[in-house]
């Protein structure tokens, strides 16, 4: 914060006493400015929209609309507002609705003026690490996905093995990402038979990939974000179908112009690939700007992993292509990353940390660990990520040496046939 400028806070509360008090006890803070105070969540929406405060202190239960509608239409309209949300109640349920919507604290009335002031400054810093995009459309020289500006990055996290962690790492990926950097994001589950992401992010809609593939040649903004399902994160969602049987209708030239399209409109692509070397599989691998390949300290994941490198060294795709990242680390397993470094003769360069109950328990309740636990080590290792995917260049040579022209590409067929025909 430069010397002189302060962070601009709105005080949302039913009851006056409470507006008026909390006021109080920011008056004397020589960083902070009350700008703003409303009664009720529609009157904040409204002066919000108006006064753009930096930091919004949002009860929760209020007449009208309430703290979480509220903070959802407020993050809808300009993403990078920071929502502390207060409740006299301090359940489960009411810290994962406040951080479905968007909210980036939680604190118990009544609060103490420290809390308070460290919770007001810790959120403004986190605003302050992002780029506020221009409310209402980009200025003059901002480069927008799909509006003649730069396409967007296709990031396929993808494993030669299942069970490693793909849908899940991707889910919390595509959410950290949207987080950090309140561009637009879209999430593809490309496992079009088996898919998960309805489940990951308790997602239910009628439209999924199906819907675009049998429209593949009437492909445009309007189709696309009435077929997509947006997430309270704001990410926007591509499900995969509801059984097998539809999900063999997706070919991989479907996959492949769906893609395509999806980076005219999005920064940020992020695609949860299936664990093959199926022509689905490879239609979204070429495409991608980075492949986040997962690997877990096993064997046998090992092992598929070092024949998965030396199939990507054979289709040509550039060492700064393929990221490879090792979910689930732990001492426990007997096997050491150093080691598996030497044996594949790659270095790792990321880790996610292990949190198999806590994972478990945000699947089974369909909110990202991300969302639900903010601060867990496992959600830093994924902020890691995020920053490491949303900063880097895109690989200059990765487009034109790993992405097969679309006429190659369907007179292919497959993995063998195009390693015969290098």
């Amino acid at each position: 914060m430069s010397d002189g400028e302060k962070i601009r806070v709105m005080i949302v509360d039913d009851i006056v006493d409470t507006r008026d008090q909390l006021e109080k006890l920011l008056f004397f803070e020589k960083d902070i400015e009350v700008i703003a105070k409303a009664s009720n969540g529609r009157e904040a929406v409204a002066l919000a929209k108006q006064q753009r405060p930096d930091v919004i202190l949002m009860d929760i239960n209020m007449p009208d609309m309430d703290g979480i509608t509220a903070t959802e239409a407020i993050m809808t309209q300009d993403p990078t507002v920071q929502v502390i949300i207060m409740s006299v109640q301090g359940e489960t349920d009411y810290l994962r609705r406040a951080m479905l919507a968007g909210a980036r604290e939680f604190l118990t009335k009544p609060i103490s003026a420290d809390d308070l002031y460290k919770s007001i400054r810790h959120v403004y810093k986190l605003a302050t690490t992002r780029p506020r995009p221009v409310v209402g459309g980009a200025g003059p020289g901002v480069a927008v996905a799909g509006e003649g500006g730069a396409e967007g990055q296709i990031i396929a996290v993808f494993s030669p093995k299942g069970g490693v962690g793909t849908s899940v790492v991707a889910a919390n990926l595509a959410v950290a990402i949207r987080q950090l950097t309140s561009k637009k994001v879209a999430l593809v589950d490309a496992n079009v038979l088996f898919g998960d992401l309805s489940v990951i992010l308790n997602l239910r809609s009628d439209k999924t990939i199906i819907d675009l593939a049998q429209r593949v040649d009437e492909l445009d903004r309007d189709l696309i974000n009435d077929v997509l399902t947006t997430h309270t994160s704001q990410v926007k969602v591509l499900l995969a179908p509801p059984d097998p049987q539809r999900g063999e209708l997706v070919s991989s030239d479907h996959i492949r112009a769906i893609l395509e399209a999806l980076k005219q409109e999005f920064d940020f692509v992020i695609v949860d690939t299936p664990a093959s070397f199926q022509d689905r599989s490879l239609a979204a691998l070429d495409l991608a700007t980075r492949i986040v390949t997962l690997l877990t300290l096993e064997m046998h994941c090992i092992r598929n992993i070092k024949l998965f490198l030396e199939v990507a060294d054979l289709l040509e795709y550039p060492h700064e292509k393929v990221m490879l990242v090792l979910n689930k680390a732990s001492n426990r397993t007997g096997i050491r990353a150093e080691d598996v470094e030497k044996n594949i003769q790659r270095k790792i360069q990321l880790q996610i940390g292990d949190a198999g109950q806590e994972m478990t328990f945000s699947i089974n309740q369909g909110v990202p660990l991300v969302i639900g636990k903010p601060t867990h080590q496992v959600v830093r290792d994924l902020g890691v990520l995020a920053r490491e995917l949303s900063t880097a260049a895109k690989p200059v040579t990765a487009a034109s040496a790993a992405a097969p022209t679309t006429e190659a590409a369907q007179k292919s067929s497959g993995l063998f046939s195009r390693l015969i025909k290098r």
